[in-house]
């Protein structure tokens, strides 16, 4: 690996391939996220129980708390996580994933676009599973195995379909703080310092005015 292309705690190989150096909780990058939009609620939310029953496999933990601490919404008006229920017009995750893998078994050409991974299969327990989608077309998606702890499991991304993949071997919400709030995390990120990352909720107007997109992002802002 290339480590003159570290930056911070992760280091950049020429395959795209994203490694952490250091152990860190997944509790605290969710930490970090709350305190750089400053969204602040009681867990709520359904639960993931049958998405997982269906799956065969337990999803990764800090994952399903970002979903219990951030009403259906996006990130910066950019980045939102797909759901347990199709509440609020967002996208469920078990619906994303089945539809997928459908469409990949139809055509040869949509399996191709999930190469060289293929999508999460229930007989196999190994796969791509979609946990997030943005507004440019991207992708975000965990490489699952079952033989494997689902905190463990790399977050495998690309810009827009037919990209080359990007393989990031960190926590989801760790990737997360990344795209919103480190200018340095090419090429996903979308920090525009002095500019600060916020939360929108589905209830809020998309999208915002100019005046509103600045009173969002701006670092003094109030809560």
């Amino acid at each position: 690996m290339d480590f003159e292309r570290c930056v911070g705690s992760q280091c950049v190989d020429p395959q795209h391939t994203v490694t952490v150096k250091g152990q860190k909780t997944t509790m605290k990058w969710i930490d970090r996220i709350v305190e750089e939009t400053e969204w602040h609620q009681e867990p709520e939310g359904p639960g993931w129980e049958q998405v997982e029953a269906e799956l065969g496999v337990a999803l990764p933990t800090d994952f399903k708390e970002l979903s219990r601490r951030f009403v259906p919404g996006s990130f910066s008006g950019y980045l939102s996580l797909l759901r347990p229920t199709d509440e609020h017009d967002e996208q469920p995750l078990l619906s994303m994933w089945s539809g997928s893998r459908q469409s990949a078994a139809m055509n040869e050409f949509v399996a191709q676009m999930y190469a060289p991974y293929g999508i999460y299969g229930t007989e196999t327990g190994q796969g791509l599973i979609q946990w997030g989608s943005d507004m440019t077309e991207g992708d975000q998606f965990w490489l699952a195995d079952r033989s494997v702890d689902p905190d463990r499991w790399p977050v495998i991304s690309r810009k827009e379909s037919g990209e080359p993949w990007h393989r990031f071997d960190m926590p989801t919400a760790e990737f997360i703080y990344r795209m919103i709030a480190d200018p340095e995390f090419k090429p996903f990120t979308i920090a525009n310092p002095p500019r600060r990352a916020f939360y929108l909720p589905y209830w809020a107007p998309y999208p915002p005015s100019a005046e509103e997109w600045e009173a969002l992002s701006d670092r003094n802002r109030r809560n």
